[in-house]
Parts: C-alpha cells; sequence; structure tokens
C-alpha cells in the first residue's frame, strides 16, 4: 500500500477510460474521480492514493498540477496521457501506476464500477454535499482538504452504505 504520484493516478483513470473508449473523460471528471479514488483508498487501505492535497477550489476539490496538465482540453474529453520527464531516458513519457500494485486497482476498480456512468458536473455536485470535506475545508478557509477530513468522510460513506 502506498501513495502514488498524481500524474501515475491520472494516466490510471485515462488508461482505463482509454481502454474502454470512453468519450467523457473531461479534466473535471478526472479530477473528480481522483477524489473519490483517494477517498476510497484512505477508507479502505489508511493511506491517500495521490502525493498531493487536494485543494477546495470553487467548484470542488482540485489538484493543482492536474488542472495545470490538462486545462487545455477545457471540458472536452481528454485524449492523450500527462507526460512526464523520465529520468532514466531523459524523455518525456506517460507514467501509470504499476500493474503489481494491486491495493490501488482493487480501488480504482471499486471507484470505477461506482461513479464512472456519472457525468462530471454531478459528480462535481456530490463533491459539494454538506459536511463533505470539500465543503468542511472551504467554510474554514483552509487552502488544502485535509486527509483525516476525507478518510472520515469516505468511512461514514462506507458505513452508511451497509
Amino acid at each position: 500500500m502506498g501513495t502514488y504520484r498524481a500524474r501515475h493516478v491520472a494516466n490510471s483513470l485515462l488508461q482505463r477510460g482509454f481502454k474502454e473508449a470512453r468519450k467523457d473523460m473531461s479534466p473535471m471528471k478526472i479530477q473528480k474521480l481522483m477524489f473519490y479514488l483517494n477517498g476510497w483508498h484512505l477508507a479502505i487501505n489508511g493511506t491517500p492514493a495521490i502525493d498531493i492535497p487536494f485543494e477546495p477550489w470553487k467548484y470542488g476539490p482540485v489538484v493543482p498540477l492536474i488542472y495545470d496538465d490538462l486545462k487545455r482540453y477545457q471540458s472536452c474529453n481528454v485524449t492523450n496521457y500527462i507526460d512526464e520527464h523520465d529520468p532514466q531516458t531523459g524523455s518525456f513519457k506517460p507514467f501509470v501506476v504499476a500493474e503489481q500494485c494491486s491495493d490501488f486497482y482493487e480501488v480504482l476498480d471499486l471507484t470505477w464500477e461506482k461513479y464512472i456512468g456519472i457525468d462530471a458536473i454531478q459528480l462535481s455536485a456530490m463533491t459539494h454535499e454538506p459536511g463533505s470535506p470539500w465543503e468542511k475545508a472551504l467554510n474554514c478557509g483552509l487552502s488544502e482538504i485535509p486527509e483525516k477530513l476525507t478518510q472520515e468522510y469516505f468511512v461514514n460513506l462506507a458505513k452508511s452504505s451497509c
């Protein structure tokens, strides 16, 4: 169980979307899927999936690095992976979370099945629900959404769905 680079997590979601030929993988949807993936990873494994904290932006939780990487797509479908510098080769290429990281992919599968059929606008609205980590962080004027808030929220979601 580990914490993974944000770009690797985003690319892992994109990889799944590309395999399924999805046409709804907008930057907003990727951000929200990352938030839910991170939340369930915290609840199930006790660690965040992503190495960068989410920030409580006006329209929901955002990883600024991923926002910057994908903003050129605006509200359109993301059609390429996010490239990253490979120090071994000196080139830029996409990386995903390694296949042998089964704890990560089990949570990705759970998140995918639960949320992929929900459009980006609705996913965003769901992050704004009263008592959500985003809402609490925003109302408290925090610059980041605390992992503890996210973990508690998703543990409670799991309990309420039993």
